[in-house]
């Protein structure tokens, strides 16, 4: 049982319209009351008009909502004070309740893990809260979102219940062998309840890879010769001058770094140097890190100055790109490159900023294979205990199809169970959830 109470401003230290300090636990309304010159909330959910005070010293006027009971975020006695936005008041407020008895600063995180160890939330909508707060695309909020909604609770916990069922036929088959009214779970029984889940997970998977670059995002190299438009294309895409622009060859000697959003998609773009014969030791590192650069990236852009032959060096890139998704893209298309067939090519100006052509490519192959309507687990932590679930499954479903009996693959589906169970936080340890709620914001 949570004995102590906890306090911290909610709503950031800025100066901002209206603030809000939280405070929870077994005092938090008598704690407010001792302050508080106005009517003290009694039902689950109340707000009343005051002023907070310091033996009589007036500081701030406030409007203060009560969360009696357990029927609130946190699950406990809860009050948040809504006070003017300034920082010096606000931190006037916060020092108050810190000076009451039995009252500390909350750590960061504290009160969503307070909710989850409360049962108000599990800790995949724990996650989907951090998510949110961090989202820098309408995708990523989307997302978040969707599995704060509780639809990714109740996908896992389907996946939960069915093995669960399966295991418990199977010691029930063991332990009680004589009765009648339980099915007899054979081998071929079993095997298509296996391979049913065993889709579901292997969906779910394969849906989740694709969506975390809506989180991660996608690097990107923009590689090529010297002087083909590498760091112009860079500077189109993001939109300003990050990389040297110039007409001698070689310019960019090391490796340039900017984002940028398209369709909600955050791409990373590394701007490498020129690939040719180095002229010097300098160059070579340079050119040696571009190579490396493409090793690291999921998507190689080829660039390709249109008024000149291919060389050597473009297909020594392409033979480094391997295994990666490629785009050859053909630059300079503002020179009016004669004897050049533009059909089934993509054709930018860098210069003038002309690369829609580039841009609907990478929407229609990168961007629109994401589907919002899959089984998705965004979180690492949460994708790492699907795949481990489904491996043990996996060895289950293999290790009967290669004869052997179902009492011997139950301790792999008791495994894959606990893995799904530490997924919704029902099997986690102290250590465990001190580092998922300690990327959280103070007051949150």
């Amino acid at each position: 049982m949570i004995k102590d109470t906890i306090v911290a401003i909610a709503s950031g230290q800025v100066n901002q319209a209206i603030s809000i300090i939280r405070i929870s636990g077994p005092e938090a309304f008598t704690t407010v009351a001792k302050i508080f010159k106005g009517r003290v909330g009694t039902t689950s959910r109340e707000v009343t008009y005051g002023w907070i005070h310091n033996n009589g010293e007036l500081i701030d006027e406030v409007l203060v909502l009560w969360f009696k009971g357990t029927n609130n975020f946190v699950g406990e006695d809860t009050v948040e004070i809504n006070a003017h936005g300034g920082v010096l008041n606000t931190n006037l407020i916060l020092e108050l309740l810190l000076s009451q008895p039995h009252v500390r600063l909350a750590e960061r995180g504290e009160f969503s893990r307070r909710s989850f160890l409360n049962g108000k939330m599990d800790l995949i909508k724990a996650q989907a809260i951090h998510d949110l707060i961090m989202a820098r695309t309408k995708k990523q909020a989307q997302l978040s979102i969707k599995q704060f909604s509780g639809k990714t609770s109740i996908f896992i916990n389907e996946l939960i219940n069915d093995l669960l069922n399966i295991i418990a036929i199977i010691e029930v088959n063991i332990d009680y062998p004589e009765y009648d009214d339980v099915e007899v779970l054979t081998t071929e029984v079993l095997l298509p309840k296996l391979e049913a889940l065993l889709a579901k997970f292997e969906k779910t998977i394969e849906a989740s890879e694709r969506s975390r670059i809506i989180f991660e995002g996608i690097k990107v190299a923009l590689v090529g010769t010297p002087n083909v438009g590498k760091s112009s294309l860079l500077n189109a895409l993001i939109e300003q001058d990050k990389s040297i622009v110039s007409d001698v060859a070689g310019t960019t000697r090391d490796v340039v770094e900017a984002s940028f959003v398209l369709s909600d998609i955050v791409f990373k773009l590394v701007d490498t140097a020129g690939v040719r014969k180095a002229k010097n030791k300098i160059e070579q590192i340079g050119i040696k890190k571009s190579l490396e650069q493409i090793e690291k990236a999921s998507i190689v852009i080829h660039i390709i100055d249109a008024t000149k032959q291919e060389n050597e060096f473009d297909k020594l890139i392409q033979e480094h790109s391997k295994n990666k998704d490629y785009i050859k893209v053909y630059n300079k298309k503002d020179l009016n490159p004669s004897n050049f067939d533009a059909s089934d090519k993509i054709l930018i100006s860098a210069k003038h900023k002309d690369i829609s052509q580039l841009e609907s490519y990478m929407k229609k192959h990168f961007v629109n294979k994401i589907s919002e309507n899959e089984e998705i687990i965004s979180n690492t932590r949460s994708l790492s205990f699907i795949k481990s679930a489904f491996s043990y499954l996996k060895d289950a479903f293999l290790s009967l199809k290669n004869g052997f009996s179902p009492d011997i693959v139950i301790v792999d589906l008791t495994q894959s169970w606990k893995d799904l169970k530490t997924i919704t936080g029902e099997l986690t340890s102290d250590s465990l959830l001190d580092t998922i709620f300690a990327n959280f914001c103070l007051g949150k």
